[in-house]
C-alpha cells in the first residue's frame, strides 16, 4: 500500500467516492488487499441505484470478450459482434424493475496486457467494437493490490489515466456497524473482534499460513458457528478458516460465554448485579446484552453497562442505537447521552 494514509479510504468513504465518480460519468477502480469486501460494495451500490449488475471477471477474460467476435454479414462484409449478455448496447431494453445497468469489471488488476488493451475503448469511449454502450450503463472496476502477492499484472500507463483510482483500507468500526451488526453476526465473533480489533484483518503478503483473517474469512466463520457450540474438536476447521493461532485464541475466548451473567439477573438488579472481572467475559456479557435488547429493558441494561469500562459502554450504547434508532427517544438515552454523546453514530 501507499505509505501515506491520506491517499487511502475506508469502505464508507470508498462507497461515497464511487457514487461521486459515477455521477460525474467516470469509471472508479477500487483496489485493496484480498478479502476486504470490494465486490460487496459494488453489489450494494448497484442495488441502491436500482441497477442490474453485470459482473465480468477480467482475470479469465479474453480480448475478444471486450471487442466482440468477427462475423460475416449478408452483404459479405465483416463486423464484430458484441456478447449480448455482457454489454447492453444502445436501444437495448432496460431490465424490468431496474433503472439501468452496472458493468462491474472485477479482478481488474489481474487482466492480461491483451485484455487491458482491448478494454481501452470500452473504458474511455464506451464502445464495444463499433457499437456504443447504452447511455444507462455505469462502469466500475475492482482488483487486488500488486504489493500483496495476489495474481496481478501491472496496469499500463495508457490505462492509468482512463480511470479514477481508489485504494481502500480496513476500518474495524465501520465493519462492526455496517456488516457484523447489520447482518446479525454471531455475538462471539463480535465480542472477540471488539476486544481484539487487529484480528479482523491480519493479512501480510509474506504470511506462511494457508489462509488469513479478513472480513471474508470472518464471514465464513460466522456461517460455521452461527447457532452452534464452538468446540476444540472443530479446531482444524477453524484453523483452515482464520489461521491456527487465531483459531486457538478464539476457542479459548468463547469459553468466557460459559461464565456470563444472565440477563435475568441483570434486570433483577442492574445496580448491584455482579460485574465480571476478566475482560473476555465482560465483552461476552456486553454482546449478549445487545442480543437481548428491547425498548422495555434498555434503561436497566444501560444502568448495568454504566458500571463497565468506557470501551464496553461505548459498544453497547452505539450498537443499541444502531439496532434500534427509536431508542434516541428513550429516557435512558437522555440520561447517558451527555457522557457518551461524542461516540454516537451520525
Amino acid at each position: 500500500m501507499a505509505e501515506n494514509n491520506l491517499y487511502r479510504c475506508t469502505p464508507r468513504q470508498a462507497k461515497r467516492y464511487i457514487l461521486e465518480c459515477l455521477e460525474a460519468g467516470l469509471v472508479p477502480v477500487l483496489e485493496s488487499s484480498p478479502g476486504m469486501g470490494k465486490s460487496s460494495i459494488m453489489r450494494e451500490i448497484a442495488q441502491e441505484l436500482g441497477l442490474f449488475l453485470i459482473d465480468h471477471r477480467l482475470s479469465t477474460s479474453a480480448p475478444e470478450d471486450l471487442s466482440g467476435l468477427p462475423r460475416f454479414r449478408a452483404d459479405g462484409m465483416a463486423e464484430f459482434a458484441p456478447f449480448a449478455d455482457l454489454f447492453p448496447l444502445r436501444n437495448a431494453a432496460i431490465p424490468r424493475g431496474y433503472n439501468g445497468w452496472m458493468l462491474f469489471l472485477d479482478e481488474w488488476t489481474a487482466a492480461s496486457k491483451a485484455v487491458q488493451a482491448a478494454s481501452y475503448k470500452l473504458i474511455l469511449d464506451r464502445m464495444v467494437g463499433q457499437h456504443h454502450l447504452h447511455e444507462l450503463v455505469l462502469m466500475t472496476a475492482a482488483g487486488n493490490l500488486s504489493t500483496d502477492r495476489a495474481i496481478t499484472n501491472t496496469i499500463s500507463t495508457a490505462m492509468q489515466s482512463r480511470v479514477v483510482h481508489l485504494e481502500m483500507e480496513i476500518n474495524h468500526d465501520e465493519w462492526l456497524y455496517d456488516v457484523a451488526l447489520k447482518q446479525g453476526y454471531d455475538s462471539r465473533i463480535i465480542a472477540y473482534l471488539s476486544q481484539y480489533p487487529s484480528k479482523l484483518m491480519d493479512f501480510r503478503p509474506d504470511h506462511n499460513e494457508k489462509t488469513f483473517c479478513c472480513p471474508r474469512t470472518w464471514s465464513f466463520m460466522n456461517q460455521l458457528i452461527k447457532g452452534k457450540e464452538v468446540t476444540e474438536d472443530r479446531a482444524a476447521m477453524y484453523a483452515g478458516t482464520i489461521t491456527s493461532g487465531v483459531a486457538v485464541d478464539f476457542i479459548q475466548f468463547t469459553k468466557a460465554f460459559n461464565n456470563m451473567v444472565s440477563i435475568k439477573d441483570i434486570l433483577a438488579n442492574p445496580k448491584t448485579c455482579h460485574v465480571p472481572h476478566d475482560n473476555s467475559t465482560r465483552w461476552a456479557v456486553i454482546t449478549h446484552m445487545m442480543e437481548k435488547l428491547t425498548a422495555d429493558n434498555f434503561g436497566d441494561l444501560m444502568t448495568y453497562s454504566s458500571r463497565f469500562s468506557a470501551d464496553h459502554r461505548i459498544l453497547f450504547f452505539r450498537a443499541s442505537l444502531n439496532r434500534m434508532p427509536a431508542l434516541r427517544q428513550h429516557p435512558a438515552f437522555a440520561q447517558h447521552a451527555p457522557e457518551l454523546g461524542t461516540y454516537l453514530l451520525s
